[in-house]
C-alpha cells in the first residue's frame, strides 16, 4: 500500500517471521506499580499513577528492568522510505499481557471533548500534549534518547488522525446514535457488524488525512502508537465479538492506538485493542495498555536471525 514516503509493505496475519531484537535499557529503569485487587499495574510517570489512584506517591516506584535487559520488538511494516516500523513486545519473545506494554495509563485525564482524543490538542494552538504522549515521550527519554540506539531511530512519520469530524447520521453510519460525531476513521474502519447492518469495506490508509481540527494531525517522532489503520491491515477486525487471526492478538484487556473515534455527546473515544483481539472504541481517560512504535534504518540490514521468536533479527 501507497504511504506518503512510497510503497509501504506491511506483516498481515498470524505471522511468525516479524521479531526483532533491538536495543536494551543501559540503565535501571523504573516505574510507578500500584496494586490494586491483587494485581500490578505499572505507570510510567507519577502523574499517571495518581490518576489511577491518588494515593500513589514515591514509595511506589520500583525497579521494572535491570540494566542490559534487551528490548524486542514485531516489524508492522517496512515504510516507503525503507524505515521499518516497529511496535514494542517487551524484553522477551514469548511476552504476553503487560509483559507486552512499557506499562499502562490514560490516553487524557478528560474525556468530555472531543479534542481529548487528539495526540496533542488545544482550541487554537495544538500545542497540549495528551498525557498518553507524555507517558511515551518519558518512556523514550529515560529508555534510549542517550543511547547509541537513538541515532538509528528516525524521527518517522505518526498519525492521529481527526478529519471528518460529522455526525454518524451524516455518514450514514447505522451502528452509532445518529447524532454522534465520528472521525473519518471510524467511518472507513468500522464497516461491518455481526448483523451486518452497515456493511462495506473497510477502507484503511498509510496517508494521514489533512485536518482542520486544532488537535490530532501529522506528527515527526522519535515514538509514538500505532493506528487503527495499522491494526486493520495487520489483520484485527474493527468490530466486537469478532477474533482476528493477527500476531497483534494480546492476552492483555486494551491497549491504545493513536487515532480518534468517536465523541458521543460526553465522552471522547479512540481506538484501542482489547481483550477479544479487535480494534474497539475505548474511553479516553480509561487506564489501558502503551506499546510504543518507533522507526528504525538499519544503516546494514540486519546483523544475524531470521525473524522467528527462536532467531529473532537482530539490529546493532
Amino acid at each position: 500500500m501507497e504511504d506518503e514516503d512510497g510503497t509501504s509493505y506491511y506483516y498481515r496475519g498470524n505471522v511468525d517471521n516479524n521479531y526483532v531484537q533491538f536495543g536494551e535499557y543501559t540503565d535501571d529503569y523504573y516505574v510507578y506499580r500500584y496494586n490494586s485487587y491483587g494485581s500490578d499495574y505499572d505507570f510510567v510517570t507519577l502523574d499517571s499513577c495518581k490518576y489511577y489512584n491518588g494515593s500513589c506517591n514515591e514509595t511506589n516506584r520500583v525497579l521494572k528492568y535491570s540494566a542490559g535487559t534487551p528490548m524486542y520488538w514485531r516489524i508492522v511494516r517496512v515504510n516507503g522510505d525503507g524505515s521499518l516500523r516497529l511496535i514494542y513486545n517487551g524484553t522477551s519473545t514469548n511476552a504476553t499481557g503487560q509483559d507486552l506494554m512499557i506499562g499502562v495509563g490514560a490516553y487524557n485525564f478528560d474525556d468530555s471533548d472531543p479534542k481529548y482524543t487528539g495526540y496533542t490538542y488545544d482550541r487554537n494552538t495544538n500545542e497540549i500534549d495528551s498525557n498518553v504522549k507524555k507517558d511515551i515521550d518519558t518512556w523514550y527519554k529515560n529508555a534510549l534518547l542517550e543511547t547509541v540506539y537513538d541515532n538509528k531511530i528516525t524521527g518517522g512519520r505518526f498519525c492521529s488522525d481527526s478529519s471528518g469530524y460529522k455526525t454518524a447520521s451524516e455518514y450514514g453510519n447505522q451502528n452509532w446514535n445518529s447524532s454522534y460525531n465520528l472521525y473519518a476513521s471510524n467511518d472507513r474502519l468500522d464497516q461491518a457488524d455481526v448483523i451486518q447492518t452497515y456493511a462495506k469495506p473497510n477502507a484503511p490508509t498509510l496517508k494521514c488525512p489533512s485536518t482542520s481540527e486544532s488537535y490530532g494531525g501529522s506528527y515527526r517522532l522519535k515514538a509514538g502508537l500505532i493506528t487503527a489503520d495499522e491494526l486493520v491491515l495487520a489483520g484485527s477486525l474493527p468490530y466486537i465479538g469478532t477474533y482476528d487471526d493477527s500476531y497483534l492478538s494480546n492476552d492483555w484487556n486494551f491497549w491504545w492506538s493513536m487515532t480518534p473515534a468517536v465523541y458521543n455527546g460526553n465522552s471522547s473515544l479512540t481506538w484501542e485493542m482489547m481483550d477479544n483481539f479487535n480494534p474497539y472504541n475505548g474511553t479516553s481517560s480509561a487506564n489501558d495498555g502503551l506499546r510504543p512504535v518507533i522507526n528504525v534504518m538499519p544503516d546494514n540490514g540486519f546483523a544475524s536471525g531470521d525473524g522467528t521468536a527462536e532467531n529473532p533479527y537482530i539490529i546493532e
